[in-house]
């Protein structure tokens, strides 16, 4: 009797913190404001109507290369024709910017007043894009690059530089350097329709700055399935 007298006794003692903590309030969990009325709202989700495998001109012409880039662009499509596998992409590289913009996938837009999250299909790859933040003095050249957005008028505006050379800029073989500058341009055309241009900046590439044409088409919902490259994909 005293043995079961203790144990109970041990048991309502260890209890009793638990019934404490199940009773305290859960903490706060922040919510962050939506953008204000009068300001243009991006928030869901989007895909192109149509996938764009070559970016061209808005005139519809071939991207100014320079010798340098024409001689980089043979090579990028001959190792294509080569080898299909050839493509970043292929062994489970991140797209990089402006080419997870013309991805065949849906992708998030979740704008707050603190930041803009974009969210690709494509190994749920994900850009935290914060208003107005300039390129950090210490930044190293990366995949995705440093993004700051802005609203110029009914536009939302994303600069993005400091990427590395390793992407292309579409599934042609477009290729870039390190100076690579892009800037992205949304604009509502509608509540489900977006007219955007993206504007390409690489003087080792390019013989002068120029801008390809884009459309997306809103879709239901908020969810987008999960799309792992798996054939050499390693964590």
């Amino acid at each position: 009797m005293k043995r079961l007298a203790l144990i109970a006794a041990l048991a309502s003692a260890f209890a009793a913190p638990s019934l404490v903590a199940s009773a305290a309030p859960a903490p706060a969990t922040p919510v962050f404001e939506q953008p204000p009325a009068g300001t243009p709202n991006f928030t869901g989700k989007w895909a192109m109507p149509k996938p764009v495998r070559k970016l061209l001109t808005f005139d519809g012409k071939a991207p100014p290369l320079t010798a340098a880039g024409a001689k980089a662009y043979s090579a990028n499509q001959a190792k294509l024709k080569a080898d299909p596998k050839s493509d970043p992409v292929a062994s489970c590289l991140l797209h990089g910017v402006p080419r997870l913009l013309y991805s065949p996938y849906p992708f998030l837009i979740l704008q707050t007043t603190r930041s803009l999250a974009f969210v690709h299909e494509p190994n749920h790859t994900f850009r935290i894009i914060y208003w107005n933040e300039a390129l950090p003095e210490d930044w190293s050249a990366n995949w995705l690059g440093h993004s700051s957005a802005k609203i110029v008028g009914k536009s939302l505006v994303v600069d993005t530089e400091g990427m590395n050379a390793e992407t292309w800029l579409d599934y042609s073989g477009l290729p870039h350097g390190e100076k690579l500058k892009v800037q992205e341009k949304f604009t509502l055309a509608g509540p489900t329709t977006i007219k955007g241009e993206v504007t390409i900046s690489d003087p080792d590439f390019y013989s002068r700055p120029w801008k390809a044409a884009f459309t997306l088409v809103k879709q239901p919902g908020l969810t987008i399935p999960e799309n792992v490259c798996q054939d050499t994909h390693q964590m």
